[in-house]
């Protein structure tokens, strides 16, 4: 049985200690300590589909959040349209009945990307309880048979598209990021009560609220924010070490003996940055009636594309354009040359390259070791297994590196094309990587070349991390969540 370590925290002190991954269990977003990795004697299905190794199939409302296992348990979160009502849903585990569902009171719902939805933490997990947070409402907690033990409203935060986090467990500790635009912070929180152990405020500026979930890696709780990623004491919240970078905090770390952060920003590589002609070559495009100068009826109705997100054009709101207001600074309804080259000095300046970051922290430092700036995930989490580490991008683009080193052991596409939100998972010695479109590949890592053990596909688009727990592989869609699996 493979042994996960994470530390266990009490109001007194901390203390080093071991605890097993079961099979039956994923008690969190990614499994044992967010990490990706299932338990030695997981051992899910490597081809799978709606007609085969089908154990159940349940509808559920609309949610992102992924599936924690405990037992005979799997919780999610979930939030009907229609009623405008968050819920956390139990579910059996052999069988897919729901056994009950508690809704979050929440006074009003946030506003999210078009992509996203008010139901993306995924729900934590022990013995005794499940503990759900929305950033609409705040953290509840139950115990396995639905009854509430405690809760917990906090205020929405202020974000530009809805929270992303999840709750993990530290010890006697619930931890969220509860992170903002204005006023974000770290939340620690004791499991067995809901009473408040510290809270610590991010530092300002916080014009940008991050998404990821906080890692635990010894006695530190590792944030990917944007454009930082820090360390706080588990024990008390103080702040340990903060690295700046250009990122938008929305992936999840993974560590081994350095941390491996997959840092991510809209102009950090060249196939993102879109190409904007001189002045010349706009004029020879767009003005129409040769006066040397852009009007607004000349100028594209759309906006000008300056960054690009490749092979998601097909997803609402993923290219980015800039208003014909952004570039005539001067407000004369006219873009001249100076305004035109002042705007492309600006998208220049922007442009900061990305990159995988290999992390050694030094008591009050940190330093990185090694990057990988060559396609990035934008929302996937890096994988880290057996001192390897592995990557998915939008169209289906698989890294994989040595972690000591950083070296790109290989990069190919899975075969499986369109975006990807879900981070890759391992159980069983294989890689799971579910793409949008509704496809679960299965990657081999015993060879130093690609090698694709099945293709999955569904027909139902995936946003979820998929869950694997004991013999059985948890895929929610945005339509229903399956289980597959040998009976």
């Amino acid at each position: 049985m493979r042994s996960v370590s994470i530390f266990v925290v009490t109001m007194g002190g901390l203390a080093a200690t071991f605890f097993p991954a079961r099979a039956g269990e994923w008690p969190q977003f990614r499994g044992p300590n967010s990490s990706g990795i299932a338990a030695a004697d997981a051992a899910p299905p490597v081809e799978f589909g709606p007609s085969k190794r089908l154990l159940w199939k349940r509808p559920l409302p609309v949610g992102h959040s992924s599936p924690a296992v405990w037992g005979d348990r799997v919780f999610v979160t979930t939030f009907d349209t229609a009623a405008t009502k968050l819920e956390l849903i139990c579910l059996a585990a052999d069988t897919g009945a729901i056994l009950w569902r508690r809704a979050a009171a929440a006074p009003q719902i946030e506003e999210t990307h078009v992509v996203s939805n008010p139901a993306t933490a995924s729900p934590a997990a022990d013995a005794e309880r499940v503990y759900a947070y929305f950033s609409s409402y705040g953290l509840m907690a139950f115990n396995h048979a639905g009854e509430m033990q405690w809760d917990l409203p906090l205020a929405m935060p202020k974000t530009h598209h809805g929270s992303g986090a999840s709750p993990v467990l530290a010890g006697d500790l619930v931890i969220v990021n509860h992170d903002a635009m204005q006023g974000g912070y770290l939340l620690a929180v004791n499991r067995k009560t809901g009473k408040e152990a510290w809270r610590q405020a991010y530092p300002p500026p916080g014009r940008v609220e991050s998404y990821s979930t906080p890692f635990l890696w010894r006695d530190q709780l590792i944030l990917h924010r944007a454009g930082v990623v820090e360390a706080y004491q588990v024990s008390d919240g103080k702040r340990q070490w903060s690295l700046a970078t250009g990122t938008s905090g929305a992936s999840t770390p993974v560590a081994g003996e350095a941390i491996f952060v997959s840092t991510w920003n809209n102009l950090g590589e060249d196939d993102q940055r879109a190409p904007l002609p001189d002045f010349a070559g706009l004029l020879k495009k767009y003005d129409k009636n040769g006066d040397g100068k852009i009007s607004e009826s000349e100028f594209p109705q759309e906006g000008m594309l300056f960054t690009a997100r490749p092979e998601l054009e097909s997803v609402p709101n993923s290219q980015n354009y800039a208003a014909f207001r952004t570039v005539d600074r001067n407000r004369d309804g006219f873009v001249d040359q100076t305004e035109w080259e002042a705007f492309r000095t600006r998208v220049g300046e922007m442009a900061k390259d990305h990159g995988l970051l290999a992390i050694r922290p030094d008591g009050e430092k940190a330093t990185v070791i090694w990057r990988e700036n060559t396609s990035i995930p934008e929302v996937p989490s890096p994988l880290l297994y057996k001192s390897r580490l592995y990557l998915i991008r939008n169209g289906g683009v698989a890294t994989c590196l040595d972690a000591s080193s950083g070296k790109v052991i290989y990069r190919a596409r899975v075969g499986a094309p369109g975006a990807y939100f879900a981070s890759p998972v391992e159980a069983a010695g294989r890689v799971y990587l579910a793409s949008s479109e509704g496809v679960v590949t299965v990657l081999g890592t015993a060879k130093d070349q690609l090698e694709v053990l099945a293709r999955n596909a569904l027909g139902e688009d995936i946003v979820a991390t998929p869950a694997i727990a004991g013999n059985a592989i948890y895929v929610r869609t945005t339509r229903n969540l399956y289980a597959f699996g040998d009976r």
